[in-house]
Order: structure tokens, then C-alpha cells, then sequence
């Protein structure tokens, strides 16, 4: 048996599936870790020989290097350097003049002893990371220069530093440095072929470079096997099985998912976030994100193909007959639709509420991946409830109920539903989608082919408006959700955090030698020294936290000054049922504290077993603050600032008596207005002020009010409008990927045929649609331009106003800093002056760095950055060289980098009473960048929903103003449509005097010629068609005139001869005598009959009995079988003249009888179906059908194909239907037989 051309496609279709995931399993088990590690090893390898490419050529350039030892003294060609071979290239120097360092470009290593760098190419460790070192010394000068391998930072990897090979030499982070122990090692070498170091693949990476090439071939695997069951079930539905193919492709999406839901193809093969059930999980068929988006694509997938043959599927004769099982399937569908809408507001509403996904439209810049693909679930979610409205309203099209039957149905569920939404929980969500419903149910019912642009608008603005109602219901109800666990932690007296910084601390503090010589020296008075010292041990996450240190001798009592508490104080504490922090002997938690956490450490300081006194820490959670000017840098990637409490305004009150408040809600002095109950959650609001307040008393004396502002109408309706956007894209690129589809079939492949199809598609377009599509894309355009020139200002204003604002705080510090140094004389560098410099800048609210004039480090606000030697102690090398050099007032160095952090500084001279500068200070903003990010992209997701606004405003203006435009074309069009030749044509009434005034005016000049043609026109036509008529007829009344002669003549010359016969003859002749007359008759009465058309009396008529009463005239004609065939299965009714229709059809049928051999059964097949404006009447017939030649002509009054006749049956037929306002056409094949198409309008 030979194969289909189409079989062989669709089996082509599973091979090419099976092949491609078989290839992307291969690439996974033959991809070694091997080839990831060579691959990007020789990346590395080559951008580094790049580098060292570049530093040979300096160090040969002989101009070159006598520029670099004058560095330190010309500062500009300093400055160019930097700029040339860091910024740009990745690539530091220190230079050395008598092993002494003059320049440097890098602050991050630039404490090298030079004595101890041997010549040449090495690789080395600096504190903060593995450098490759090339040292070239001439004469007394020594040119070090330093290009960075890998970052290695001597704590935890943090959000901001990563200990990552240099992304100048790689972006790919997935190899680290080697041992001397490991394997699996590709060697980096020099140029001049030298061992540098070696590299291996970072532990647990288990990706290769083909995982998305692999993902993909997985992907498009799937998709070519997804296509094929698609095909097959394609090809049995259309052989008359829509059930079993309906079965088949979902038995495959049932049989794929839940297969890869238990083996977890992708989420196991595949390392991607979007099977990470961290970020979304549900329940076992939806475990993930990836899984959920899998499972939406397969049931919409499905939808479309039973969408695609929704009209194949058929109820059981008896279901489509009875009344009450139709009109119980309807309301069952129905009800299944609002139960299917229900289950998709529970998936959304856990889309939001089960995940860690943002979901901010507001700020749409911030917007994940995850997001955008939760975005395209909604979108395809609601496609797929437009596919299950239409298909149901398809197959219930069959059912024995009326339009108004189905609408009393959906009008009583929509009233039962409306009264239980008023006692349960109103809202608009379910009236806007019993809308929707019934716009798309009519369509369908009424069969409308297209929606109007008006339609679509409607649509889309009612599914935006429920999208935009329940994300704002569900984001606030996961949003107070959150809300309670803040108000427990609120008032909680333990902090999880602080007693894990507080375990190691003690003994970390009680090795420290500084204690023991303060206590041993006594040194009174060096309190402020003390608390400096303390406050190092300090900074990271207790930085969130108020101290207190006293001091006392070994007897116990207060060393600094009398407002010491007693030591007793703290013992009683420990006495009273304070707890020991779990791995601490030294803090304790205290216990029974409200709205904040009290922590204490007593510490004794023994020196060789001797006690010298006692220390005691005492912590004290400061009040929430959202905008503390420091990130953690050191910290695990937690802010100090609590980003939880963002946002929100907290209120503590004891007895009803205000405690504490933060944030910006003003709360009151008495808090009675609160009405809480204990250990519950109160929700309430403040409508004045647009608050809404969580309530919630740990106690009956004790309460916690968490307010947070309302989401305002602003937000509401930029919701409204970025949905609306969403859903108007979503529906266009899916037109045009069905469309595209549709393109590309087998015969037709190619891009030429897109083109032509473009351009058919293109000539059809409405000249309103070309408006309304010219006016969009003018304002889109002007829209993007501003937008970018908007954003482009806004970018330059928020770096200005930062520059701005960073120039008047170093000035302030620069002005205030130099009065303490007028009042001093000089600047020291010892404990009381590091203690008056954290005070300095704790009263200045800034993070301070200060440096002498050789731009070395005197003191710091932050010091583990240099403790840590993250950073090496030294001034930016450009904001050194530009206020020492260029002798500059001030200098902002706007891109700073500390690893992964890029921030701006502003820098300043200090300068004595004499006006001589003696040191320089730096003022780092560590949250600049995050500030500006966050600005800005506030502004351009405003700038998003405003424009978004606007083309929502400007889309229902242009369908205005189209309308306003062409109304007077759509006018002119109705009546050039009414116009008629051989009738009374009204003019066009227009009182403008514009371009269509003047078309008007050339319209009525045209009509009134028009007239004046029609009648000579109908004048000429009459007289032609009475003398072709006349020919005709004389023609048809000469042939039986012939007989008639001759008969006459014989019977004369019979009865002159007096012929025997005569008798006989007389009877024979009178019988044919009769017979002609009749034949005169009958053309004498088929011309009366035509001559009456232009009488025609319409009435409204039903159709079907009409042609059953033309078929009762015909059936019982011998070797005729006459089927009628009605598909409408209803009562057709259309306004006609009752004789004329009928004698329509009997010509018809008395022609299609007549075209058959006498020796042939002639079957006649009548099929009638309506659509929503009229109907179809098809007359088939297997006859012997009209030759090619003769079809032009068949509805000529004159014409005909039979040896006798008129003529002017099918020219009766035609000027009967077309009297009733319909239309008549045919088909003919010879040898087949003829099919003739008639159309009425319905009435």
C-alpha cells in the first residue's frame, strides 16, 4: 500500500521529534565537564594574553614609559592612563621611583612591597583576590603592573561581592581557580609560555555551553511530536471521528504531563528558575511555575483544535429533538463555563498569593522574567475561556432551543448568581464577564463571522477591568497576609539575627588587648575612645541597634562618670530569668520587652587570671528606619535598613498610650480609636487619609497598629490601562501567528506567497481602519520619542540632582570639618581622634573616609571594608591626582566600584587657618546607585502607565474621529447603494462646502444624467428586447402555423376529390390541429406570464413549505427522487410573492427533470441553511449539465438549450428571486449535473 504524501509528513513530523530529543539527551550525557572547561579556559587564555599584549607594547614604547615616571607630577596625562588602560582595559599600575610608590590606578591592592615582586610575568594573592603580576624595573623606577584573575574575598559570598573570575577575562562564571590536588585542570599560561595558574569548573556547576542548545532541540522535539498527534487527530476527525480525536490528543497532553510531572523532565535536565519551587509552588500538577505555564500551553493547545472543529461535533438525534434536554445541556453549559471562571480566579488568585513572583505593574522596569511568563498564563488563561464559550456555544447552536430560550436561561443564572453575590461578597467582577459571555455567545448564535473594532475594545477593556479588579484584591490580601507575621515580629522581644551576631561576639571582645591595657592603665576620661573602639565589633547587622559600654574597675564600681548604671543592675537581670544567648557566655536576652529587643553583655577582662574589671555592653533596637544611608556590604545580602517594614508606619501603645510611631501616618496620642481584641488580627481603615490599619494585641494592655496607604485610583487605572495594553498585544501576536499558519500550507510555502497574501490582505483594509491605524501609529511614534527624549533628560536631571546634592554635602563637610581643624591646629591620628571623627560624622549623618596628602588613609566611619582589605588603603586614584594635582576645589568620581557595588564620591581639600591643604576627605554614597535605579525606574514604569493611558485615550479618539471622517463616505456609499437604474434617485441634501460637498454636488449632477440615461436607456432596451422578443415568438408561432397550412391543404384537396378516407383523415388532422393550437396557447401564455414580472406582491412567507408544496408536484414522477434537506432545523421565513416563488421552483425542478436521460434516475437533492442574515437554497441534480459555451447565456430571456421552448423560464426565475431581493447563481459540469444557489434575505 503506498503512503500519502500527507502520511508521510505527519510520520516525518514524529522521527524529526524523537531525533532532536534523542540529540539533546546525547549532547547532556556526551558533554563533558572536560570541553566546559577547556572552552572557556581558552576564552580566558586569550583575553589575558590580550592584556599582556597590551603591557608589553607600554613597556616597549620608550615615550610611554617616560610618561609613567612622571605620572605623580603631571597628573593629566595621570588621569589619561587611568581612563585608557583601567576603565577601559582592565589594567593597573604602581609605579615605584627608589622602591617608593608614586602612582597608582587602583585603590583595591596598592600596598605592594615591590622588594618582594620578582621580574617578569607571576601570579599572586592580594587579600581581596589572585592577580597576575608583570613587574619591569629600569633603573630606579619599577613598573608594576596588576591585571585581576579572580576576585577572593576572606568572608561569605555576599550580594555584592562574588568570588567570580574577572568578567572582563570572562562572563561565563563557571570556572575558579585550581589546586595543586585537583584533576581536572587546564594551565593558563604567558606569552612566553610559562605557568601562570591553572582553572577548573566551579563545584555542583552542572551546566554545559549546549544546556540551551539542548533545552531548545528539547523543546522543539516536544513541539514536533505535539504536532503530529495534532495531525493525526486531525486526520481522524476530519474522516468523520472528532471523538476519537478529540481522545487521542488528549490522552498524548494527559499522558505527557503527568509523565513529566513524576519524572520532571525539565526540571531535572534543565536548571531553570522556572521549575524552582521556591518561586511558585500549588500542588502536585502545578509543583512549579515551568509546570504551570506547561500545563496552560497543553489544555490551550487542546482547546484550539476542538475550537478549530468545534462545527463536528454532533449531539444524538434525540437530544437535538427534545426541548427540555436542549434547554438542560444549555443551562449545564452555562453553569460549566461559570465553574471553569470560578477555578481560573482560584489559579490566579494562588499565582499571586502562593508565590515569591513581583507582580508591581506600577514599576514595570522591575518586572522579572517570572513575571512576564505569569503575564502570559493570565493572557493564555483567558484565551482559553473565549475557546470554551465559543465551542459550547457551537454545539449548543444544535440544540431544539431558541436565541430567546438561551437568553431567558442565561438571564436567570445571571440573576441567581447576582443574589448570591449580594449576600456573599458583591463585586463587578462577574457581571463584566457575564458580558463578555454574551457578546462572544451572540456572535456565535448569530453567526457573525467578524467582530467589529467596537466589540474587540469591548472585550478586552471587560477582561483589563476584571484583571485589574482581582489583582488589586489579591495583592492586597497576600499583602495583609504578610502584614501579621511583621506585627508579631514587631512586638516580639528576640531578634533571630542579632543573637546570632551577639554569639561570637563576647569572645571575640574579651581577647581583644586594647581592653586590658585600658583597664589596666585606667585611662579616665578615654570613654569616648572605649565606645569608638566597641563600635567596630559592631557594624554590620548590630548596626540597627542602639549601645551603651560601661566601664567598671574590679570592684564593681562606675570608672567613666556618676550616670552609670550600677553593675548590679545587669546581675539582677541575669537573677531575674534573663536567657543566655544560645553560644555566648557573656549577652543575654531580656525578657518581656515591648516593640523592641534588649540585649546585654557582661564581659570580665582577666589579665593572667587576675580580674581588672568588668564590661558591660547594652543593646537596643532602634525604631524601624527604611532609608539608613548604608547597605550591608558584609553582610548575607540583608539590608540594614528591614526592607519587610518598607513601606508600612508601626505604632506601639501600651494601655492605650502611644510608646513609639514610624513611618509616615500620623497616629494619635490615644490609642482607643484602635479597637483590637486579643491575639487576633483586625483589619480597618482610614478613608480620610486612604490608610488601612492592622490591629493586633499580643495582651490586653498591649497593642501593634500596621498601617500602610491605600492603593489610590492612579494605580487602579494604570492597572486597568497596562493590562488592556497586554491583552490588545497578546491578541495581535497571536492573529498573526494563526495567520502566518494559515499562510504556510504545502502548496504555498514560501515568502513570496506571504507577500502576496500582505498585500491582498492590505488592498482590503477600510479607509476608516487606515485612519484609526495612521492616527495610533502617528501618536505611538510621537509618544516613543518623547518617552525617549523624556527618559534621556530625566537620566542626565537625576544624575545632576545627585551630583548636586553630593557637592553640597562634601562642602558642608568640607566647611564643618575645617572649623574643628581651625580649633585643634592640627589633625591627629590617634584613639580620641578616630572616636571625634565617628562623632563628626554621625552628626553629619555621612559615611567619611580621610587621607593625608600623599593619599594615604588616616581614619575611616567604616573600617572593616580596609580591615578586611576588601579595599587597600589608599584616595581614588583619579580624585587623588585631580586635588593634588589639577588642584581642584572638589571632585565627584560618579562610577566608584567596591566589588560589585558601584556608588558615587565626592571629595574635598581640608585645609588650616593658613588656608594650606593638609589632608583630603572623601564622602562615599554607598546607596547612590540603588537610589538612581530606583528613580529612575520609578519614573519610566509612571511614564509606561501614563503613556499607556494616553494610547488607550487616543485609540477610542481615533475610532471617533475614522467615524467622524467617513460617515459622509459611508453615507454616500448608501445611497450610490440605493441607486438604481429605471427608478426615482433622491440627491444627497449637504449644506458644507467642502472636498465632499463638491463630490456631493458631481453626485446629483451624475444621478440627474443618470435619470435622464435610464429612461432613453430603458426606452432602447424595451424596443430591442420586444423585437428580439417578437422574432422569437413569430419564430415560435411559424412552426406550428406550418402543420397547421399543410393539414388544411390535404383536407381540402381530400374533400374536393371526395376521398373515402375523409373522415379518417378529418379526425387525425383535428387531433393535430389541437395539439398546435395548444402549443400556441402555451407560448402565448409563458409571454403574458413574463410580460407581468414588474407586478410582484412581497408578503412574508415561510420557505419550506413552499418548496415541499413544489416537490409534491414533482415526486411521484416516474425514475424523479426529490430530497430536501434542512439544516437549519427551524422555521425559515423571508419576504417573496408567493406565486412567483413557487413557479421559481418548479422551473427548477421541472428543468432538472428534463435534463435527464428517460432511461436514468434523476435525483434532485434540495439543502437549505441560514446564517445570521439570510438563506441558502442549494438544487442539485445529476443531469447531463449546461456546456461551458452556453452558461454565459442561460439566464437570457431568449435562450434555450431545448429543441422547443421559450426561453424564459430561468430568465422568469431570476427576475422572480431578485424581486424578493436575493440572488441566484449555478454550477454545471457536464456529464455530472448542475447545482443552482439561491439566497434570500431573512426577514
Amino acid at each position: 500500500m503506498k503512503m500519502s504524501f500527507g502520511v508521510k509528513i505527519r510520520f516525518l513530523l514524529l522521527v524529526l521529534g524523537c531525533c532532536l530529543i534523542a540529540t539533546s539527551i546525547s549532547l547532556s550525557r556526551f558533554t563533558t565537564k572536560s570541553e566546559l572547561l577547556e572552552h572557556d579556559a581558552q576564552e580566558i587564555q586569550h583575553n589575558l594574553s590580550i592584556k599582556e599584549r597590551s603591557v608589553q607594547s607600554f613597556l616597549a614604547d620608550k615615550q610611554q614609559v617616560a610618561k609613567a615616571k612622571q605620572f605623580h607630577l603631571n597628573p593629566q596625562n595621570a588621569i589619561n592612563f587611568i581612563n585608557a588602560y583601567r576603565k577601559n582595559g582592565g589594567i593597573n599600575l604602581l609605579t615605584y621611583e627608589n622602591n617608593q610608590l608614586k602612582f597608582w590606578s587602583t585603590y583595591k591592592v596598592a600596598e605592594i612591597d615591590p622588594t618582594t615582586i620578582k621580574e617578569g610575568s607571576s601570579v599572586l594573592f592580594f587579600y581581596n583576590g589572585w592577580y597576575e603580576v608583570i613587574k619591569s624595573t629600569q633603573g630606579n623606577f619599577s613598573f608594576i603592573f596588576l591585571i585581576t584573575i579572580q576576585s577572593q574575598y576572606p568572608f561569605k559570598e555576599t550580594k555584592y561581592f562574588k568570588n567570580d573570575i574577572d568578567p572582563i577575562l570572562s562572563t561565563t562564571k563557571t570556572l575558579t581557580f585550581a589546586s595543586f590536588t585537583d584533576k581536572d585542570v587546564y594551565v593558563i599560561k604567558s606569552l612566553d609560555n610559562k605557568f601562570l595558574f591553572g582553572l577548573k569548573v566551579k563545584p555542583g556547576y552542572a551546566e554545559t555551553h549546549y544546556s540551551g542548545t539542548q533545552l531548545w532541540l528539547f523543546v522543539a522535539g516536544m513541539l514536533c511530536i505535539c504536532m503530529f498527534f495534532n495531525s493525526l487527530s486531525s486526520f481522524i476527525a476530519r474522516r468523520g471521528h472528532i471523538a476519537w480525536g478529540t481522545f487521542l490528543l488528549l490522552f498524548f497532553f494527559l499522558a505527557f504531563r503527568l509523565t513529566d510531572l513524576y519524572y520532571g523532565w525539565f526540571n531535572h535536565r534543565f536548571t531553570l528558575d522556572l521549575f524552582d519551587p521556591r518561586i511558585y509552588a500549588d500542588n502536585f500538577l502545578m509543583p512549579s511555575l515551568g509546570d504551570f505555564l506547561l500545563n496552560v500551553i497543553a489544555l490551550t493547545w487542546l482547546l484550539l483544535f476542538m475550537y478549530n472543529h468545534k462545527e463536528q461535533y454532533k449531539f444524538p438525534g434525540w437530544i437535538k429533538r427534545s426541548k427540555i434536554i436542549g434547554m438542560v445541556i444549555q443551562a449545564g453549559l452555562m453553569v460549566l463555563i461559570g465553574r471553569i471562571v470560578w477555578d481560573t480566579d482560584d489559579i490566579f488568585f494562588g499565582l499571586i498569593f502562593n508565590s515569591k513572583i513581583n507582580f508591581d505593574i506600577v514599576n514595570i522596569l522591575k518586572l522579572s522574567g517570572t513575571s512576564w511568563v505569569g503575564i502570559v498564563i493570565l493572557c493564555l488563561a483567558w484565551f482559553q475561556i473565549y475557546l470554551i464559550t465559543a465551542v459550547s456555544a457551537t454545539v449548543s447552536s444544535q440544540l431544539n432551543v431558541s436565541n430567546k430560550e438561551r437568553v431567558i436561561i442565561f438571564l436567570i443564572g445571571f440573576a441567581g448568581v447576582f443574589i448570591y453575590k449580594l449576600v456573599v461578597d458583591f463585586n463587578a467582577f462577574f457581571i463584566v464577564f457575564a458580558l463578555v459571555l454574551f457578546i462572544v455567545a451572540r456572535a456565535v448564535y448569530l453567526k457573525e463571522k467578524n467582530f467589529s473594532i467596537g466589540m474587540f475594545a469591548i472585550v478586552f477593556f471587560c477582561l483589563a477591568f476584571n484583571t485589574s479588579i482581582k489583582y488589586t484584591k489579591y495583592k492586597d490580601i497576600k499583602e495583609r497576609s504578610l502584614r501579621e507575621p511583621l506585627a508579631r515580629k514587631v512586638q516580639s522581644s528576640e531578634d533571630p539575627n542579632a543573637i546570632i551576631a551577639l554569639g561570637t561576639l563576647g569572645n571575640e571582645i574579651v581577647k581583644d588587648n586594647f581592653l586590658t591595657n585600658y583597664f589596666t592603665q585606667n585611662r579616665k576620661g578615654s570613654y569616648s575612645v572605649l565606645k569608638n573602639h566597641i563600635k567596630d565589633y559592631l557594624d554590620g547587622y548590630l548596626n540597627r541597634y542602639d549601645y551603651q559600654i560601661y566601664p567598671y574597675n574590679k570592684l564593681g564600681a562606675a570608672i567613666e562618670n556618676a550616670d552609670t548604671p550600677p553593675i548590679d543592675k545587669y546581675k539582677n537581670l541575669v537573677e531575674a530569668g534573663s536567657v543566655k544567648i544560645d553560644g555566648s557566655n557573656f549577652f543575654y536576652q531580656v525578657n518581656n520587652t515591648f516593640g523592641y529587643q534588649d540585649y546585654f553583655g557582661i564581659i570580665s577582662v582577666v589579665d593572667n587570671g587576675s580580674l581588672l574589671g568588668t564590661l558591660v555592653i547594652e543593646l537596643r533596637s532602634k525604631p524601624y528606619n527604611y532609608n539608613n544611608r548604608l547597605p550591608d556590604l558584609l553582610g548575607d545580602q540583608k539590608l540594614i535598613k528591614d526592607e519587610d517594614f518598607k513601606g508600612y508606619s508601626i505604632a506601639l501603645y501600651s494601655n492605650n498610650k502611644l510608646l513609639n510611631q514610624s513611618g509616615n501616618y500620623t497616629y494619635p496620642l490615644d490609642g482607643s480609636i484602635f479597637k483590637g481584641k486579643k491575639d487576633d488580627f483586625i483589619t480597618t481603615s482610614d478613608d480620610s487619609l486612604h490608610y488601612s490599619h492592622l490591629i493586633y494585641k499580643p495582651t490586653d494592655s498591649k497593642m501593634v497598629v500596621i498601617s500602610k496607604e491605600k492603593v489610590d485610583y492612579v494605580e487602579r487605572l494604570a492597572a486597568l490601562s497596562f493590562f488592556f495594553l497586554i491583552f490588545i498585544i497578546f491578541s495581535l501576536l497571536l492573529y498573526g501567528l494563526i495567520w502566518l499558519i494559515k499562510n504556510l500550507d504545502d502548496d504555498k510555502v514560501g515568502w513570496f506567497s506571504i507577500n502576496r497574501s500582505l498585500m491582498i490582505n492590505a488592498n482590503k483594509i477600510l479607509y476608516k481602519t487606515r485612519i484609526q491605524v495612521s492616527i495610533v501609529m502617528a501618536v505611538v511614534a510621537t509618544l516613543v520619542i518623547v518617552g525617549w527624549g523624556t527618559y534621556y533628560y530625566m537620566n542626565l536631571e537625576y544624575r545632576g540632582q545627585q551630583d548636586a546634592i553630593l557637592k553640597d554635602k562634601i562642602r558642608k563637610v568640607q566647611q564643618n570639618f575645617e572649623k574643628q581643624v581651625f580649633s585643634n591646629g592640627i589633625i591627629a591620628n590617634d584613639e580620641n581622634a578616630t572616636a571625634d571623627f565617628n562623632n563628626f560624622a554621625d552628626i553629619n549623618n555621612a559615611d567619611l573616609n580621610l587621607y593625608d596628602l600623599d593619599g594615604n588613609l588616616i581614619m575611616t566611619t567604616y573600617p572593616k571594608l580596609y580591615n578586611y582589605k576588601i579595599i587597600g588603603k589608599k584616595m581614588g586614584p583619579t580624585a587623588f591626582f585631580s586635588l593634588s594635582g589639577l588642584h581642584r576645589s572638589e571632585f565627584i568620581n560618579p562610577a566608584e566600584k567596591i566589588g560589585n557595588l558601584t556608588y558615587a564620591a565626592a571629595y574635598a581639600p581640608i585645609r588650616n587657618a593658613q588656608n594650606k591643604t593638609i589632608a583630603y576627605i572623601g564622602l562615599p554614597n554607598y546607596s547612590t546607585e540603588e537610589e538612581y535605579t530606583d528613580k529612575l525606574a520609578l519614573f519610566v514604569s509612571n511614564l509606561i502607565n501614563l503613556y499607556a493611558l494616553v494610547f488607550v485615550a487616543i485609540g477610542v479618539l481615533a475610532v471617533f474621529l475614522a467615524n467622524q471622517i467617513t460617515n459622509p463616505l459611508t453615507f454616500i456609499q448608501d445611497s450610490i447603494s440605493k441607486t438604481k437604474i429605471g427608478q426615482k434617485n433622491e440627491p444627497i441634501v449637504w449644506r458644507r462646502h467642502d472636498e465632499i460637498g463638491s463630490l456631493i454636488k458631481e453626485y446629483n449632477h451624475m444621478i440627474a444624467a443618470l435619470e435622464d440615461s435610464a429612461i432613453k436607456l430603458a426606452r432602447s432596451e424595451r424596443e430591442s428586447a420586444w423585437r428580439e422578443m417578437a422574432k422569437q415568438v413569430a419564430h415560435e408561432i411559424k412552426n406550428p402555423l406550418t402543420p397547421l397550412k399543410l393539414g388544411v391543404q390535404l383536407l381540402e384537396k381530400s374533400w374536393k376529390e371526395k376521398d373515402p378516407n375523409f373522415e379518417l383523415k378529418f379526425n387525425k388532422f383535428s387531433k393535430s390541429f389541437i395539439e398546435q393550437i395548444d402549443s400556441l396557447s402555451k407560448i402565448a401564455s409563458e409571454f403574458s406570464n413574463f410580460a407581468k414580472m414588474p407586478d410582484t406582491n412581497l408578503e412574508r412567507l415561510s420557505l419550506l413549505p413552499i418548496i415541499e408544496q413544489a416537490r409534491e408536484v414533482f415526486k411521484s414522477t416516474e425514475n424523479v427522487t426529490i430530497d430536501v434537506l434542512n439544516k437549519s432545523e427551524k422555521d425559515i421565513e423571508i419576504m417573496a410573492d408567493h406565486d412567483q416563488l413557487l413557479r421559481t421552483f418548479n422551473n427548477l425542478l421541472k428543468n432538472a427533470i428534463e435534463a435527464i436521460d428517460e432511461e436514468t434516475l434523476c435525483c434532485i437533492t434540495i439543502i437549505v441553511y441560514v446564517d445570521a442574515k439570510n438563506a441558502y437554497i442549494e438544487i442539485k441534480d445529476n443531469g447531463k449539465g449546461i456546456p461551458p459555451v452556453l452558461q454565459d447565456k442561460i439566464f437570457v430571456p431568449n435562450f434555450t438549450t431545448k429543441t422547443s421552448g421559450t426561453g424564459l423560464g430561468l430568465a422568469f426565475v431570476k427576475q422572480a428571486v431578485e424581486n424578493a431581493g436575493g440572488s441566484v447563481k449555478f454550477t454545471s459540469i457536464s456529464g455530472l449535473g448542475t447545482t443552482f444557489y439561491l439566497n434570500f434575505p431573512l426577514v
